[in-house]
């Protein structure tokens, strides 16, 4: 009977330490991801000339200061097949949100597609829409109509994307190392073939070899 209340009292408190881990745990891990990127993070370091040489453009521009992901949730290309920003690992990217109705968007998508063209190799350049009711061949026609190339034919078609990065309006860029941490912030339309947005580029890339 002495050995039955041992059982008892012991099965009982290896419950209660499971219930607890599982309560906890996931808890803990978090924070322990959360300190190690912190301790990993890297601020961008692109010299402060040539950073506000090219911040002259925009509306506001952002640098991080702590680590920040982009978030992982799944948009389409315009087969429709389902991606997700780590399928652009390796090297950095560039993700400018945009939509067929914004003005702004639709004129800087020209120089956009220059810019992924002059980095091709070295930089990624998507463009994600955010049309609402706007499928696949419908973003494809409106890029052929703006001789604009495929680049800008992904489509946050279930919202898991824009809604997570508190936009506040298009078009806007988002720089991503390769790790997949928000490194700067663009909000506003530009022309990403001009100068001052090959110097920052340029030097960019050679901090994020």
């Amino acid at each position: 009977m002495r050995h039955k209340k041992i059982l008892i009292v012991l099965g009982a408190g290896l419950f209660i330490l499971s219930a607890a881990a599982g309560h906890y745990l996931p808890g803990f891990l978090h924070e322990y991801r959360v300190q190690k990127m912190k301790e990993s993070f890297i601020p961008p370091a692109v010299p402060a000339l040539i950073l506000k040489d090219f911040s002259t453009q925009f509306n506001s521009v952002m640098a991080a200061t702590e680590p920040h992901e982009f978030p992982k949730g799944a948009f389409i290309d315009m087969k429709g097949k389902t991606v997700r920003i780590g399928d652009f690992s390796g090297r950095p990217t560039l993700v400018n949100f945009w939509a067929t109705w914004c003005g702004p968007c639709v004129v800087e998508l020209p120089s956009l597609d220059k810019l992924k063209k002059r980095y091709d190799g070295k930089l990624n350049v998507i463009g994600i829409s955010i049309d609402n009711g706007m499928d696949p061949s419908g973003i494809s026609d409106f890029l052929e109509k703006q001789r604009v190339g495929d680049f800008a034919g992904f489509l946050d078609n279930n919202g898991e994307i824009a809604p997570k990065l508190s936009m506040r309006g298009i078009p806007t860029s988002f720089l991503i190392g390769r790790d997949g941490q928000i490194l700067y912030r663009f909000e506003g339309d530009a022309d990403w073939a001009a100068e001052s947005a090959r110097e920052f580029f340029d030097v960019f890339l050679l901090q994020n070899r």
